[in-house]
């Protein structure tokens, strides 16, 4: 074999033991990251800065707070101004736990509930935004900021899918928030009037998706379709935004589709650097 023969088989045997990747998946959602849970670095992005509408994503945020300043067993009287807010089965003068609030909240995604927790965890609307934001501070979302507790439509509402997965990565921290979300089935029950309500969680990848543990859908007209998904596999945990999907359909499918590529990536690459789309 002449030398220049062997430089040319040296070259092809090292080309063929490079790693091979999977094509990132062509993501149509208008923003979309993936993040390494067990150290917040992300593995893709695509728009990951730009501004977006969070939707019911928001609700996240409000779960934790109370979480970690409320009392889970403490009966909460559902006032009228949560009860007339849009997309709520609450009743004004209703009583729940603040436990059960923040099921039917996270589960079915009812802005009363949202409305409710504020008040019971700040005493106003106002006042509890502002816990939101300074959390949001705490945490590092530097392109987030909130004004209702329920992701509702307000041009001063805003946030991006990097800051919501640092955000989905702080609230899985939290054993009883990680619970919440990972919940397919929960009775609710109302304490006045006597009623066990059911709920079922409308996050369909806990449905479909071999070891997904949460978290988060979202849907408002202006926000088109967000989901904060999140899913172990050989005990990594991969935490995936998307945000303002083409349709309410399309999120859980790209999110699941995310979610595989970031598990290609872990498993072939665990040192990757991040991936840009």
């Amino acid at each position: 074999m002449t030398y220049k023969m062997f430089l040319l088989a040296l070259t092809f045997t090292c080309i063929s033991c490079s790693p091979l990747h999977a094509a990132a998946p062509d993501i149509t959602a208008d923003a979309a990251v993936i993040m390494d849970g067990s150290d917040g670095h992300f593995l893709y992005e695509k728009n990951g800065t730009k501004r977006e509408y969070p939707a019911s994503m928001t609700k996240i945020m409000t779960c934790i707070l109370s979480l970690e300043k409320g009392n889970t067993y403490q009966t909460v009287t559902v006032s009228p101004r949560a009860a007339d807010v849009e997309s709520t089965a609450l009743n004004g003068g209703e009583w729940l736990s603040l436990g059960d609030l923040r099921n039917q909240m996270m589960m079915i995604s009812d802005n009363g509930a949202a409305t409710a927790i504020a008040e019971n965890t700040a005493g106003s609307l106002p006042s509890f935004a502002d816990m939101m934001n300074q959390k949001a501070k705490d945490i590092g979302m530097t392109g987030t900021h909130f004004v209702n507790a329920n992701g509702m439509p307000d041009e001063n509402h805003y946030s991006t899918a990097e800051d919501m997965a640092r955000l989905a990565r702080y609230a899985m921290e939290n054993r009883n928030f990680r619970s919440i979300v990972s919940t397919k089935k929960k009775q609710i029950r109302y304490i006045r009037p006597a009623e066990i309500f059911t709920c079922e969680n409308s996050n369909e990848l806990l449905y479909t998706y071999p070891g997904a543990t949460g978290i988060k859908t979202g849907y408002t007209r202006a926000a088109g379709g967000c989901l904060a998904a999140s899913a172990v596999r050989d005990n990594h945990e991969l935490i995936v935004i998307i945000m303002h999907s083409r349709d309410t359909d399309s999120r859980f499918t790209e999110a699941a589709q995310l979610l595989d590529y970031g598990f290609s990536l872990i498993k072939k690459e665990p040192s990757s650097d991040q991936k840009k789309a």
